[in-house]
């Protein structure tokens, strides 16, 4: 009995609760060559796009990061994927830096400190960042548990944001 549960223990840990460090991560050099500057994603670029602007509530604030971060990290649950694109994030500085909305000074300059570190092509903290948002959402499922490798995450850019046809232009 207790053999059966140390197994089945090491199997939620392996499948649920632990992830490795990826290897390879995509940069946001390599991003921008190949899927800014190719127009790639043009049609799901902008903030507009999402319903986002500088009347925005801080839920829906939290919502657009939320699903930013989705691009960069591994978990079981994904609701929602925006780019994380260079005007994206952007837009998206400009509307949390002068927004009213969001009710916590900590919380907006922790947002701001997010968005900084993207703007910088850092995301080695993606996973953690998600988690905080996902926190302040009262998250129960989708928890982050580590970063995608480069390969995972040009997977997860073609299943979300590319169509057929941009899909195969990119990959050649």
């Amino acid at each position: 009995m207790i053999a059966l549960l140390a197994i089945a223990g090491f199997v939620i840990y392996k499948t649920q609760l632990f992830y490795p460090e990826p290897e390879e991560v995509l940069t946001q050099d390599e991003f921008t060559e190949t899927y800014e500057e190719t127009g790639a994603l043009d049609k799901v670029d902008g903030l507009d796009r999402v319903g986002l602007n500088g009347n925005s509530s801080e839920a829906q604030i939290l919502e657009v990061m939320h699903q930013m971060t989705h691009q960069k990290i591994a978990a079981n649950q994904k609701w929602g994927a925006v780019p994380m694109t260079t005007r994206n994030i952007e837009q998206l500085e400009s509307i949390v830096s002068t927004s009213d909305k969001i009710q916590n000074d900590k919380v907006k300059k922790e947002l701001l400190g997010f968005i900084a570190n993207w703007e910088r092509g850092d995301f080695s903290e993606t996973d953690a960042e998600h988690n905080y948002i996902w926190d302040l959402q009262d998250g129960t499922l989708g928890k982050a548990r580590g970063l995608l490798s480069k390969e995972q995450e040009q997977k997860f850019i073609k299943e979300w944001f590319l169509d057929e046809e941009t899909a195969e232009d990119t990959a050649e």
